[in-house]
C-alpha cells in the first residue's frame, strides 16, 4: 500500500510546501496529488505559476515520489500547450496525469503506450462499462490505474455499498486503485473555495484519518491519499504507521484501568479463527492470567453497547481471562468487567475483524 499527500501550491508558500513534501517522504510517502484547475486565466500570470507548480513537482519527483495531476483543457489553452504534447507534463515534474473527465475509451488507450512512461489515472467513481471499453481497447494495463474522486461538499461523497462496487469491477479487472481520507485536524486546503474536507467516503469526513485509512485499506485500497493540505505531523504519523495486518482500534475508558487491563493496550491480539457473530474473543489471554485474580465489577446483570470492551473475570471460570469486543449490543452478567469503549470513529472497523484477524487497542495519552 501506497500513501500519498495533496498540494495546492497556490494557496501556500514556496517554503510551506517543500517542507511538507519533505516531512511526508521522510516518513514515507510515495505520492501526490496536485490541481492546475486553479491557474489564473491571464496567459502572463498563468505561465508564472506554472513555473512555481514546475518547481515543486519536480522536487517531489526527483525525492522518488509519484506526481499526479488534474488538468482540463482549458488550463492548457489559456498557456498554449497543445493538450496530446505530453512533454509539456514531463517537464512540469508530473510522473502520471489524472483524466477527470470521461472521453470515449479509444483516447484513454492511446495514452497509456504515450513515449513517457506517465501513467494515466482515471476516475475510479464512476462503474460503468467505460472502463471495461478501455480494457477491451487493448491499453498498456500497466499504466492505466484508477483514484476515485474526493467531495468538499458535505454530504455528497459516497456512500460504502457503492464505492465497494466501485472496487469489484476495478480490481477484478487487476487495476490499481486509490481513494481520499480528510486531515480533519489539518488545514483546510483544497481545489476549490468550498472545503467542508476531502473524503472519498461520505462516513469518513469527520472521522480520526487513522480510522477513515484502516477501512479503505481493509476495502482493499491500494493507495490512499491525504486530500487536503496540510495534515498535522500528527496526522501524517498516524497515517503512516497503518498496519495491513493488523487493525489499530482507539479504546476509551470511563475510569483508570486496572494493571492488567493496562497488559492488552499496545499488544498484538486476534479473534479465534472459529468467529462468533456477537462478540470478538481473544482468549490467549485465559491461559496468561490463569492462577490471577480478576474481581467481579458488578452483581447486576446489564446491557452493553456495541464496542464495549469487556474481560471475563473470576466468575467464568475456565474462561477466565478472556478479552470480549461487542461486535453488537448485548446482555452481559456479573462474570465480565466492563472495560472500556471503542471510540465512536473506529467502531465500524469491528466488522472487519473476524477469523483470526489481528487488531490491538490503543489509548490517548
Amino acid at each position: 500500500m501506497a500513501l500519498g499527500i495533496s498540494i495546492y501550491p497556490l494557496l501556500s508558500s514556496k517554503e510551506e510546501n517543500l517542507e511538507y513534501i519533505k516531512k511526508a517522504r521522510d516518513l514515507g510517502y510515495e505520492r501526490i496529488f496536485t490541481s492546475m484547475l486553479e491557474v489564473d486565466a491571464n496567459k502572463d500570470k498563468a505561465l508564472e505559476q506554472v513555473s512555481y507548480y514546475r518547481e515543486l513537482l519536480n522536487y517531489a519527483r526527483d525525492l522518488g515520489m509519484k506526481v499526479f495531476i488534474d488538468i482540463n483543457p482549458q488550463v492548457l489553452k489559456n498557456i498554449d500547450v497543445d493538450p496530446s504534447d505530453l512533454s509539456f507534463f514531463v517537464d512540469l515534474g508530473c510522473t502520471g496525469i489524472r483524466l477527470d473527465g470521461v472521453f470515449n475509451g479509444i483516447y484513454e488507450s492511446m495514452m497509456t503506450y504515450n513515449e513517457y512512461g506517465l501513467e494515466i489515472e482515471i476516475n475510479g467513481s464512476i462503474n460503468s462499462a467505460y472502463v471495461n471499453n478501455i480494457i477491451d481497447l487493448r491499453c498498456n494495463k500497466e499504466k492505466l490505474v484508477v483514484c476515485h474522486n474526493f467531495y468538499p461538499e458535505e454530504y455528497t461523497g459516497l456512500p460504502k455499498d457503492y464505492f465497494v462496487s466501485c472496487m469489484e469491477r476495478h480490481k477484478g479487472l487487476g487495476l490499481k486503485v486509490a481513494a481520499f481520507v480528510n486531515a480533519t485536524k489539518g488545514g483546510m486546503q483544497g481545489p476549490w473555495p468550498t472545503n467542508d474536507g476531502l473524503p472519498t467516503l461520505e462516513k469518513h469526513r469527520h472521522r480520526d484519518i487513522l480510522a477513515q485509512a484502516q477501512e479503505l485499506a481493509a476495502l482493499g485500497v491500494d493507495d490512499i491519499i491525504i486530500g487536503n493540505a496540510f495534515a498535522t505531523d500528527e496526522e501524517l504519523e498516524a497515517l503512516a504507521s497503518v498496519n495491513l495486518s493488523v487493525l489499530k482500534l482507539k479504546m476509551n475508558s470511563d475510569r483508570e484501568l486496572t494493571e492488567i487491563e493496562k497488559g492488552f493496550l499496545n499488544k498484538q491480539l486476534s479473534d479465534r479463527i472459529e468467529s462468533s457473530e456477537q462478540i470478538i474473543r481473544y482468549s490467549h489471554s485465559r491461559f496468561d492470567l490463569k492462577n490471577t485474580e480478576i474481581k467481579s465489577d458488578r452483581d447486576e446483570t446489564v446491557v452493553v453497547k456495541k464496542g464495549t470492551v469487556l474481560l471475563n473475570n473470576d466468575k467464568y471460570l475456565n474462561y477466565k481471562g478472556e478479552l470480549i469486543i461487542a461486535k453488537q449490543d448485548i446482555r452481559i452478567d456479573n462474570r465480565r468487567n466492563i472495560v472500556g469503549y471503542i471510540d465512536e470513529d473506529y467502531l465500524d472497523l469491528l466488522d472487519y475483524i473476524f477469523m483470526g484477524k489481528k487488531f490491538s487497542l490503543f489509548m490517548d495519552k
